[in-house]
């Protein structure tokens, strides 16, 4: 694969309910590349909330899990 070529990875919520939440974020082969439970990840400024893509990639590209030309969707 080129240094080029974008990566698709998918956000899925698993739960979000009575003030739980638990998410996770996979890569094309369905393997799970991080794992998002409770609400820290909204507290600390890098989610507005549980649909913000934006914010989810930036995160996720600060941990170094995926470059920036990659794509997130959900």
């Amino acid at each position: 694969m080129s240094a080029h070529e974008k990566n698709i990875f998918t956000y899925f919520i698993n739960l979000d309910e009575r003030g739980e939440f638990y998410a996770d974020v996979r890569d094309e082969n369905s393997n799970t590349i991080i794992n998002i439970k409770g609400f820290e990840i909204f507290e600390d400024g890098w989610m507005r909330n549980k649909t913000d893509i934006n914010g989810l990639k930036s995160y996720l590209i600060s941990l170094g899990l995926i470059k920036s030309h990659d794509c997130l969707v959900s």
